[in-house]
């Protein structure tokens, strides 16, 4: 395949003009990606009364920082959607939780995430992500795969060692996997609650019965990985040893009762494998359609590796592996809308933001924004290594929020992507059929549609 600068990876085709009422609501329910005129692309903020309800988007750098940083207390609720699509998975976990109880979770958290812990983590990625190429090897050489799922797998077993000390294997990973992919097929593109102004707690019944199904598949598991915690079968200062201790507290602010401690743990599985699972496969794809961006990829992994595993230590020196991860979170983010609720009303660039309104960061928008990024829809990782002349502004990308609520997991997943990209890149070569046209699936998560099917070659090393 010949090399083409000017290709532009799949996205939807922007609208002339925004629908109406009703045709919003009709694609809302479809597709949350597609709704976008091509102004959208280039306005700073917008948004008005919809039926019932007010909804506004931040699509500048300064009105991000505003919300996400400056006054961020006032932003500091999940929209009701977002929490009605969660609840029934995490409970009161800490990407749903705010305010007190929000802070002494994060507080608790963080730790485990701290970078002194990283060689030993990037150890564990290593040792994984050559156990996911083995099996590669000796299964599927010449077959299609689905690197959606596969990545998945490989994620989910990374993040639950690192953070549980407990092995998951090739089932249990893939029961969670298939539970969560499940769980979010489950969920309603968007909720019509919010959209006419009913009550909040007012619940969609079919709904939250499919979605509490698949949202127990991942609780047993998780359940099971608590239980040989309390059973000393994990070492010390893990993730997991710190959310049980907890349980040794007489204060309620830090006690944690057995279901919050699941609500927790599934919070730090889910996010920790779905999100990088997602962009690790879009960077796969990327690269497959970019010939020039694969040859210079390998360029760095001969240089670099010369045919051994990516660790820890190699990471200051993988840096267009991480450039290319960090691109394909530009024109692919994991978490493509963040929703928020405005406690009280504001006045933002001259418009009237009354209380309760749903306040949008949309990185869709944000990260192909066209007065802000060259060429923004096409793929172009040099603008994440010192080749650019033209830096981006620190909040117009946000691929892991940003402000107090900025991803607690963001440095290890940077480092995750970075040892597993190079590692399977350097060797497998990853192909589409010719007969598979590629698209996307825009829920909960940006992930590729069907799986991602791709042939498995082995390179010359």
């Amino acid at each position: 395949m010949e090399d083409n600068n000017e290709l532009i990876p799949i996205r939807p085709t922007p609208l002339a003009d925004y629908p109406g009422p009703l045709g919003l609501l009709w694609r809302l329910r479809k597709d949350l990606l597609s709704i976008w005129p091509e102004s959208a692309y280039q306005e700073e903020f917008f948004g008005g009364p919809v039926m019932k309800n007010h909804m506004y988007v931040a699509n500048s750098p300064d009105t991000v920082e505003h919300v996400l940083v400056k006054n961020n207390d006032n932003y500091e609720r999940k929209s009701p959607y977002m929490r009605k699509a969660l609840e029934p998975l995490l409970g009161d976990g800490l990407f749903v939780s705010d305010g007190e109880l929000w802070r002494e979770r994060r507080r608790l958290e963080q730790p485990a995430f701290h970078p002194s812990h990283f060689q030993a983590y990037g150890q564990s990625m290593s040792d994984i992500v050559v156990n996911t190429c083995e099996r590669w090897d000796s299964e599927h050489l010449g077959k299609e795969i689905r690197v959606l799922p596969e990545m998945a797998w490989l994620t989910a077993e990374i993040i639950s060692q690192c953070m549980f000390d407990y092995p998951l294997g090739l089932k249990k990973s893939r029961q969670i996997v298939d539970g969560f992919a499940d769980f979010q097929a489950s969920v309603e593109q968007f909720d019509l609650s919010a959209f006419f102004g009913w009550p909040e707690w007012l619940p969609n019944i079919p709904q939250w019965r499919r979605v509490s199904s698949h949202a127990r598949k991942i609780h047993v598991i998780v359940e099971d990985i608590i239980a040989m915690g309390k059973a000393g079968k994990v070492r010390d200062n893990t993730l997991l040893s710190h959310l049980l201790a907890t349980q040794k507290q007489a204060s309620p602010v830090i006690h944690m009762s057995e279901e919050q401690v699941r609500n927790e743990a599934v919070v730090i599985l889910m996010a920790g494998h779905e999100t990088t699972a997602n962009s690790l496969s879009w960077a796969i794809y990327l690269i497959s359609q970019y010939p020039r961006v694969e040859e210079k990829l390998l360029a760095e992994l001969k240089r670099v590796l010369n045919g051994r595993p990516a660790t820890y230590e190699d990471l200051s020196r993988l840096k267009y592996t991480r450039a290319i991860f960090e691109e394909a979170m530009r024109l692919y983010p994991p978490v493509p809308i963040l929703s928020r609720v405005a406690l009280e009303g504001e006045i933002i660039k001259d418009r009237n933001v009354p209380a309760e309104s749903i306040m949008l960061v949309i990185p869709w928008l944000l990260h192909r924004h066209e007065l802000l990024w060259d060429k923004p829809h096409h793929f172009i990782p040099e603008r994440f290594t010192d080749e650019s002349t033209r830096k981006h502004d620190k909040y117009a990308y946000v691929p892991f929020s940003a402000g107090p609520r900025f991803c607690l997991g963001a440095a290890f997943g940077l480092m995750e992507a970075t040892i597993c990209l190079a590692t399977i890149m350097q060797r497998f070569s990853l192909k589409m059929s010719d007969k598979f046209t590629p698209g996307y699936e825009c829920r909960l998560t940006l992930r590729p549609s069907n799986g991602l099917p791709m042939v498995v070659k082995r390179r010359e090393i």
